[in-house]
């Protein structure tokens, strides 16, 4: 009886640290850029990824950057809508204020 239950402990303990290392190795992961995070994703099933691992708390913290309440914007240089110039964060500095909003318009 005593050597089952070593062997299940064994068990248990294998298991939760192969998670833990692929739970780490995702996290890994999930620091490259978005080109090389999908071609890494796209080798595995969907449902190891979303379901076995904690997968939007390891990409919230992987992704969460730099930025806290109060910083100030980075700059950026982004195409208008119809393509005709540019436009930049900078340009608007101290001018009047800009308001950015982030979502899906399509």
């Amino acid at each position: 009886m005593a050597l089952a239950v070593r062997l299940i402990v064994k068990l248990v303990y294998l298991c939760v640290g192969v998670w833990l290392a692929a739970a780490a190795v995702m996290f890994g992961v999930m620091h490259l850029p978005p080109a090389q995070i999908a071609s890494v994703v796209g080798h595995f099933p969907t449902w190891m990824i979303t379901r076995a691992l904690p997968f939007q708390t390891l990409w919230t913290a992987a992704r969460r950057g730099d930025l806290r309440v109060g910083d100030p914007a980075p700059d950026f240089d982004l195409p208008t809508l119809d393509k005709s110039a540019r436009v930049q964060l900078s340009m608007h500095a101290g001018v009047r204020p800009v308001v950015l909003v982030f979502g899906s318009y399509t």
